[in-house]
This record gives structure tokens, C-alpha cells and sequence, in this order.
């Protein structure tokens, strides 16, 4: 998704959720400004940032994942774009790599591995709290946050605010097989 793509899109679920404020628009402004969605565009990369859907918390960076066929390859453009930046690293592993770099007052942490995006577990952890807020409304986020405030990761304290147990990165995974309904009801039930 490139950078026009992707600001058409946060314009739209803004406008579709009714939810601007002042952190998303810095946000937003912090990727135009890094020009990441432009600089990795060969590498597919999408927003999956807790800020987006309103379960952030100070703390809170911009996440991205990619893809890629070859390692080596994204590793030099990472470098080659962001090595210049305040707080850039980058650590390369068998699997995936993670960069990260400081721009407008963010932190960026930038995932990439050659599993597709739409098949990574944090794009598809993403798609599922899209959903919950959208069925939770402002008393699941505020939950949620107030969770994490208290130092709970978000999958587990969207687990403790629906009462689902075991693994909390699986158990959100598992979400995304409930249709509409069986959420709404759920989150209905627990908050």
C-alpha cells in the first residue's frame, strides 16, 4: 500500500468509526513525514499500529509489517532509508527481520518476513481489534486501555476483558473465525 493508498484509507475508517484524535493525526503525519508506506512500498507494507483502532497507550509506536522474497534485499533499503534516523536498528534472524527508527516523535517498529502480510500474525491480530472496537465501542477501548496502563500487552487484555483463556496471542486468532454476531454478543456480555 503506498502512502495515497494509505491515507485514503485512515481518512475513510475515521470517518467510518467517528474516532479522530489528535495521536492518529500525528501518527499519520509521522508516516507521511518517515515516507515508510513509499520506501517499502516493494515490500507490501501495512499499518497494523494499536493507535489506529484506539487501544493505545503513551507508550504506543507505529507498527508495520512487510514482506519480502529476499532478506538481503530489504535489509539494504531498510538501512538505506532509515539508518539515518534517531534510535535506527536493525536486527536480522533466520526468519523475519525487525527495524526500527524515531520520527516525529514516534517510534517505528517494522516487521518483515516473506509470509504475507495478510497471513502475518500481527496484521491478522489487527484486523480482529478493528473489530472489536467497532462492536465494543468506546467502553471496550477505554477497558482495554486502562488494562494496558497497568502493564497487560493488548491481546492480553482484550482476553481478560472477554474472559477467554489460554494463550493470548492464539486465543485473538481465534476471533477472527466468530462472525459479527457471535462478537457483538460476546463483548455485549463482558463489558
Amino acid at each position: 500500500m503506498n502512502q495515497e493508498e494509505y491515507d485514503r484509507k485512515v481518512e475513510t475508517d475515521n470517518k467510518d468509526s467517528g474516532r479522530v484524535n489528535s495521536k492518529i493525526v500525528r501518527a499519520e503525519k509521522a508516516i507521511h513525514v518517515s515516507e515508510v508506506l513509499n520506501k517499502l512500498q516493494s515490500y507490501s507494507p501495512e499499518v497494523v499500529s494499536t493507535i489506529f483502532v484506539s487501544l493505545d497507550t503513551s507508550e504506543s509506536d507505529i507498527d508495520i509489517v512487510c514482506t519480502y522474497q529476499e532478506q538481503e534485499a530489504f535489509i539494504e533499503e531498510f538501512e538505506s532509508a532509515y539508518s539515518g534516523y534517531e534510535a535506527y536498528s536493525l536486527s536480522p534472524r533466520n526468519d523475519h527481520a525487525l527495524g526500527r527508527f524515531h520520527c516525529n516523535q514516534f517510534l517505528f517498529e517494522v516487521y518483515a518476513s516473506k509470509t504475507p502480510v495478510q497471513l502475518q500474525a500481527a496484521f491478522r491480530h489487527y484486523q480482529v481489534m478493528k473489530r472489536l472496537v467497532k462492536v465494543g465501542g468506546n467502553e471496550f477501548i477505554d477497558r482495554i486501555r486502562q488494562l494496558k496502563e497497568s502493564g497487560l500487552k493488548t491481546e492480553p487484555a482484550i482476553c481478560r476483558v472477554l474472559g477467554i483463556s489460554g494463550e493470548p496471542y492464539a486465543a485473538v486468532l481465534e476471533l477472527e473465525r466468530w462472525s459479527e454476531q457471535e462478537l457483538k454478543a460476546h463483548v455485549a456480555n463482558c463489558i
